[in-house]
């Protein structure tokens, strides 16, 4: 497809074993935070429904970041997938695309990047609102 969602990866590896399987994803702890603060309502959905992905503003507050520091690592997260070939997170001019958080979002939940076993990793992670 012309606008096929992912591009080759030419990080690829054949483990003795006879499987193939792709580069790794190294992500920071940051990283993973911002990806599972932008998944949770599908994450705890699981499979009932449709979720919603919150404001940039509300997953910061989630995190207990300012705007500032979850745009800044926002952008670093989806720079990094997007060299690894996701497509969708950055725009053809190099300015962050317009549903960069449903893109991220999407891709890392049909590749397994997170699942619903990281949400308690966010509630410790996250300050709490008591």
């Amino acid at each position: 497809l012309d606008a096929a969602p992912f591009l080759a990866n030419t990080d690829i590896s054949s483990p003795d074993d006879g499987g193939t399987t792709l580069g790794r994803v190294t992500r920071t702890p940051d990283q993973r935070l911002i990806i599972v603060a932008l998944a949770e309502d599908l994450l705890r959905r699981g499979n009932r429904g449709s979720g919603t992905i919150p404001a940039s503003s509300a997953a910061a507050e989630r995190l207990g970041w300012t705007i500032t520091k979850f745009n800044r690592k926002l952008d670093n997260v989806c720079e990094k997938f997007s060299k690894l070939g996701v497509r969708g997170l950055i725009a053809e001019n190099g300015r962050p695309a317009s549903n960069r958080k449903a893109r991220l979002v999407e891709y890392c939940l049909a590749s397994r990047v997170i699942t619903r076993t990281d949400l308690a990793w966010l509630d410790s992670a996250a300050p709490s609102w008591s």
